[in-house]
């Protein structure tokens, strides 16, 4: 009787042990609890994200998204359900490469700033330093002197950049739709 109850406390332990196990396995295994990625890995996640992303998006669509692991999980997910050419083994080294990189702890890929060359070949105006200390962060400096957009236009595609996360005000959104419409605007 006595080791029949003891039998029962051990399984009993054992179960809750292993319930334990297997949730703290799924947390980790949902980025929010796993440690940092390891150089190795998310230097296999560079070269798939080349091989299987780049190809279908260019860099400056992944350069503007500041994601969780969480959020480029999913977007990993949505891509291989696409067709994305991911092999299983790449998705963890990519979501870890991915969240590395375009993050939101990450730091920006370096573009020419307001000293650069490439930045002054924008035209001054009160834009100007908005453009370069914001939209220089993901795109080329020279992307506004190959657009030719309205004053409407303008005002769609900095909506969209909000949308994705350029950090300005509304003050500022509606100094930079000017600015670019007055000297990008079409001819």
């Amino acid at each position: 009787m006595r080791t029949m109850r003891a039998l029962r406390q051990w399984a009993s332990f054992s179960c809750i042990a292993l319930a334990l196990l297997l949730a703290a396995t799924q947390y980790v295994g949902t980025g929010r609890g796993s440690p940092p990625a390891e150089p190795l890995q998310v230097e296999e996640g560079r070269e798939a994200f080349g091989q299987a992303c780049v190809q279908c998006h260019g860099l400056s669509r992944t350069q503007i998204q500041r994601k969780t692991a969480d959020r480029w999980r999913d977007t990993v997910y949505s891509m291989i359900s696409r067709g994305a050419p991911v092999m299983p083994e790449e998705i963890e080294p990519l979501i870890d490469y991915l969240a590395a990189t375009y993050g939101p702890d990450a730091t920006p890929p370096a573009v020419g700033g307001e000293g650069s060359q490439a930045g002054s070949a924008l035209p001054d105006g009160p834009g100007r330093a908005i453009f370069v200390g914001n939209c220089a962060a993901c795109h080329s400096i020279e992307l506004p002197l190959n657009m030719r957009q309205s004053e409407a236009e303008w005002n769609v595609t900095i909506n969209t950049m909000v949308a994705y996360g350029a950090q300005i005000t509304p003050q500022e959104q509606e100094i930079l739709v000017k600015y670019a419409a007055n000297h990008f605007g079409r001819r």
